[in-house]
């Protein structure tokens, strides 16, 4: 098979030779560029199969790139990997891309959401629906949420979503956790009325859930959330078990805002199922 030619945009040297390294050892064809203007250059020269393509960078940004790329062909795939920019993630969904990574990521990320893509395993971020518009006389769900997340990049963006009423249609208290223990401790703190726990923290046996809900501070509902891919196949099982014990299993990536979007409705129906709601719009 043909070797994959990968285009890494960012303008970060040490960032981009380290990818340029790691993916020549894995058997890619590499190219680099430090800039958007380099980028565009051997976009036109080359047929590039796949864009690692960072967002911040000073003159022609990532945002501008995308679009020329887009211009250009729909074969080549992008996979966005930038620091953490709600405004940057809202711009890139509505244009479309096949993957988005935030900084900092772990190459087992890297590694597995370039397979994904380059093998045609993982869709394309859809573009962004419109956001729900709020129905006159409705209930606002009012809620404390505390979401289990392996690092505060994949929870600021939830923070950030989920603590605006605007965007997420609800009133709610949002808190953080980062291991099992600290997870614990908080669910006596803060005690929270709904729980998430994303699905890369549920470990090899996949026996969180059953630890927090067996807490003293146990929720009322525990949401399992994630993207689908990165579930190893031996946790299907597991996750359909969880769903017939009465947790919720939420399929979406939850790092775009049609995912948050998502999520958000499920929270809604459990907020108001649990009659936790402020005042009617």
């Amino acid at each position: 098979m043909d070797k994959k030619r990968v285009l890494v945009v960012d303008d970060e040297p040490e960032v981009t030779f380290a990818l340029q390294a790691y993916f020549l050892g894995k058997g890619y064809e590499m190219l680099t560029a430090l800039d958007g203007i380099q980028a565009m250059r051997y976009l036109r020269q080359h047929v590039i199969d796949l864009v690692l393509l960072d967002m911040k960078m000073p003159g022609v940004n990532g945002i501008e790139v995308l679009k020329f790329i887009h211009t250009q062909t729909r074969e080549t795939k992008v996979i966005v990997v930038t620091a953490y920019d709600v405004q940057f993630q809202e711009m890139v969904e509505r244009l479309g891309v096949d993957g988005f990574l935030i900084k900092p990521f772990g190459i087992e990320a890297l590694t597995s959401t370039v397979e994904q893509v380059l093998s045609g395993q993982r869709g394309r971020v859809p573009s962004v629906p419109e956001e729900p518009l709020p129905v006159p006389g409705a209930p606002n769900p009012k809620a404390r949420l505390l979401f289990v997340e392996p690092s505060e990049y994949t929870y600021k963006l939830k923070e950030v979503f989920f603590s605006s009423p605007e965007k997420c249609l609800g009133l709610y208290e949002v808190a953080s956790a980062y291991s099992v223990e600290e997870a614990l401790e908080r669910l006596k703190t803060f005690q929270p009325d709904i729980l998430l726990v994303e699905l890369t923290m549920l470990g090899p046996s996949a026996d969180l859930p059953v630890k927090l809900m067996a807490s003293p501070g146990r929720p009322k509902e525990l949401i399992i959330h994630g993207s689908g891919s990165a579930l190893p196949l031996n946790q299907n099982a597991k996750m359909e078990d969880l769903s017939r014990h009465g947790v919720k299993v939420v399929y979406n990536e939850s790092f775009t805002r049609s995912g948050l979007l998502r999520l958000s409705e499920v929270i809604r129906k459990i907020a108001i199922s649990h009659g936790l709601v402020g005042a009617a719009r």
